[in-house]
């Protein structure tokens, strides 16, 4: 598990960095593009903003021009107020009209303004505009915008008629032109243009920007005056973000240098660089994606390189707790499939070489038990009456052993102790051994000798070691009473219990010089008397078990009882 993590965190800083990286360097460079190209578009916008601007004030202003290059001075009164009466009539923002003398005197008759635009208390206002532009007049010149109470706010503009200078014309000029214009141009949904003097006062605008309104504080406007009170007479152009938070706005303005106006245009930077965060949005869903593609690929490749692995381990497990033949199951073509393949191989080699270990053993195991049996036959060959005896007894402990469950090294112990727990017979002497009536107490005690003396011969082979206890213990007695060590109830090791009953049965079902051999009812009857004083409960418990599941039904017979399979 902790090679997969390695393996995946790996995958995952190998591809998802560089994915990481292309993505931001993506976006910073589009980015750049983006507001940039946003920024142009907002100056193209001014741009042509200004030439409208000079369309709509270029009808009125020429109309006055026109009227200029005429010998207007050169006519008679009737006929320059023919001429101011034409331009009233065709022009209609253009509201008055004033002419005045080389110096500086109101012509009389020679001020007309329309009747249905300019109200009659307008005049005298009308003649003070004009006449403050006169002074030093050589040429054209614009005046103050003056917002009026109703209706759109009025332009005055002077020119100088004549070279040298004969008088001058002065007229009014509506901006209800201008100001629809600006109310219908858009930048955006919630951007907006509008037109502010050199005082930063509204002359028209949109968004509900009223003329004469001060936005000398409004971002680019205050920008453009600090502009222009640096260098007065530049010709002013910027585009930029002025504002923080909500407020923030992209903003370009130009300056109209005759008219001392600058057009400016705002729009929220959210609407304006929305083509920047929907770009942006769309390369971090594309990040996001490869970055799911990525830790995908990563996981994927991670377990298809780490799960062979598991499997190497689990096979490798098995063949250490001795399933050899164990194989991996890995049909990759490539070095995992080829590694595959050798650890079979191996696997195979060392089923082979544990085959032929077990041949071996199992050869060398029979020649040990043979060993076993020759020794118990020389004990039961010295006695016509107990021939077989030992075989038997390892025969029916055997069948014991398997009635409690007992693991398979345990049943080998059970059939070898069960041959050899007489072996110390060896040691006692003949007369005692085949003696055909019953023994003295002198002599049994000899007889009693004769575990110890098995546990001494079988002590120093270390292959014997568990059957010690069959050999030694056997004559123990579940109430303390037995015999070399007066062991008690489990004090007594397993198996020297089991080789005792399976001991005393076929003591029973056998015939002796001291007795005839018992019926099977007889001799489980004598098992049931001696359960709990001589013999463990459980084992003769099991010992009938065995009985019942063999079928043993000889009644009255007088021979040794087989058990085994």
């Amino acid at each position: 598990m902790r090679l997969f993590k390695a393996i995946l965190l790996l995958m995952l800083v190998a591809s998802i960095i560089p994915t990481v990286m292309v993505g931001w360097l993506s976006v910073s460079h589009t980015r750049e593009l983006l507001v940039r190209d946003a920024q142009e578009l907002a100056q193209e916008r001014v741009k042509q903003l200004r030439l409208k601007l000079e369309d709509v004030l270029s009808g009125p202003v020429q109309a006055v021009v026109d009227l200029t290059n005429t010998p207007f001075f050169a006519k008679s009164p009737a006929e320059q107020q023919a001429l101011i009466a034409s331009v009233l009539t065709q022009r209609r923002d253009v509201l008055a009209i004033t002419a005045f003398s080389a110096q500086k005197e109101r012509l009389p008759g020679l001020q007309a303004f329309a009747v249905h635009e300019l109200p009659p208390s307008a005049v005298g206002e009308h003649e003070a505009r004009a006449r403050a532009l006169l002074e030093g007049l050589n040429g054209l010149r614009y005046g103050e915008v003056a917002p009026q109470a109703q209706g759109a706010p009025v332009m005055t503009l002077a020119l100088s008629v004549g070279e040298p200078v004969k008088g001058y014309i002065a007229a009014d000029v509506s901006l209800a032109g201008l100001q629809e214009m600006l109310q219908q141009e858009r930048v955006g949904s919630n951007g907006f243009f509008y037109v502010a003097d050199r005082h930063g006062r509204v002359v028209a605008g949109g968004a509900g920007l009223s003329p004469g309104t001060d936005v000398s504080q409004r971002g680019p406007v205050s920008h453009l005056l600090e502009q222009v009170a640096h260098s007065p007479d530049a010709e002013h152009f910027h585009v930029g973000n002025f504002g923080q938070g909500t407020d923030a706005t992209v903003s370009a303005y130009n300056l109209v240098q005759d008219l001392g106006w600058t057009i400016f245009s705002e729009q929220p930077v959210v609407q304006a660089y929305r083509q920047v965060q929907v770009m942006e949005d769309r390369i971090l869903l594309g990040l996001g994606g490869a970055i799911l593609v990525a830790v995908a690929l990563a996981y994927t490749f991670s377990r298809n390189l780490t799960r062979p692995l598991k499997n190497f381990t689990a096979k490798a497990l098995e063949l250490a707790n001795g399933n050899f033949g164990a194989e991996v199951s890995l049909p990759q073509k490539n070095e995992l499939g080829e590694l595959a393949q050798t650890f079979n191989y191996m696997s195979k080699q060392l089923m082979a070489y544990d085959m032929e270990n077990r041949r071996l053993y199992e050869s060398l195991e029979q020649g040990y038990l043979e060993t076993i049996v020759a020794l118990a036959n020389s004990i039961d060959s010295k006695d016509a009456y107990t021939r077989g005896h030992s075989q038997r007894v390892g025969d029916v402990a055997v069948e014991i052993g398997k009635e409690l469950s007992l693991p398979e090294r345990q049943l080998k112990q059970l059939q070898y102790g069960g041959i050899l727990h007489d072996i110390g017979k060896i040691g006692i002497a003949e007369s005692i051994l085949c003696k055909q009536s019953r023994l003295t107490d002198a002599e049994m005690e000899i007889m009693r000798e004769h575990p110890g003396i098995g546990d001494s011969i079988i002590g120093a082979v270390s292959f014997l070691t568990g059957v010690r206890a069959c050999v030694r213990n056997h004559h123990e007695r579940w109430d303390g009473t037995g015999y070399p060590d007066k062991l008690k109830g489990e004090d007594i090791p397993m198996l020297a219990r089991i080789v005792a009953c399976a001991d005393t049965f076929d003591a029973c079902t056998s015939t002796r010089p001291y007795q005839k051999a018992m019926p099977l009812e007889q001799a489980v009857q004598i098992l049931d008397k001696l359960s709990g004083a001589q013999l463990d409960p459980a084992v003769v418990e099991a010992l009938r078990r065995v009985l019942q599941k063999k079928g043993v039904r000889l009644e009255g017979h007088r021979q040794p009882v087989k058990l085994a399979s």
